[in-house]
């Protein structure tokens, strides 16, 4: 009969599956790269928490805290010491871990780079904000006094959004917790 001349498949056939196929990867590329961004979203917070930790034990040694990683017991190996053209830090100063090597190029790899930082009202705060290539650009606070970390998104990204809201467990990203390092404005009476 008919089909049983058939050998292969025509042409029609073959543009169904091809946009199949296009559809299927370019949700698929999407949700692996919200993954990915997950995975690099929970290192750098498992970092926070030791270098948060790290800082209690400072300063209960020393009375205060301190923004040089290679003055705390746990720092990562490559700022436990300060030294010049560390591609990890920012040099002598070793305020700045770098997660990934080389960060000052725009071209490398996604990284973060993890800082202490005071405000106005002189709280700590451990600070990872989102380097190198690609969509992102937020931050992760985490206040010295404090058990959780804040994902910030940058204002005008989407996609920082949306990992944030992500990563917080929001419904949506207007549900976002405030950035802790903005101050509240005292009430007035």
């Amino acid at each position: 009969m008919f089909w049983q001349n058939r050998k292969g498949f025509s042409l029609f056939e073959l543009l169904f599956v091809i946009i199949i196929i296009a559809i299927l990867s370019s949700v698929a590329g999407r949700i692996y790269g919200r993954v990915i961004e997950r995975t690099r979203l929970a290192e750098a917070d498992v970092i926070i928490g030791s270098a948060v930790m790290a800082q209690e034990r400072y300063f209960v040694r020393q009375g205060r805290y301190t923004t040089h990683w290679h003055a705390l017991d746990t720092a990562p190996a490559p700022v436990q010491l300060s030294r010049e053209n560390n591609p990890y830090s920012d040099g002598l100063e070793n305020t700045v871990y770098y997660t990934n090597a080389n960060a000052e190029d725009p071209d490398a790899e996604p990284g973060f780079a993890i800082s202490f930082q005071t405000d106005a009202n002189g709280r700590w705060f451990t600070v990872a904000q989102r380097i190198g290539k690609g969509i992102y650009s937020y931050e992760i606070v985490r206040p010295m006094d404090m058990d959780l970390s804040v994902c910030v998104p940058s204002e005008n990204n989407k996609q920082d959004r949306i990992i944030c809201a992500n990563y917080m467990g929001a419904e949506n990203p207007s549900a976002l917790p405030a950035d802790p390092r903005v101050p509240e404005l005292p009430d007035e009476q």
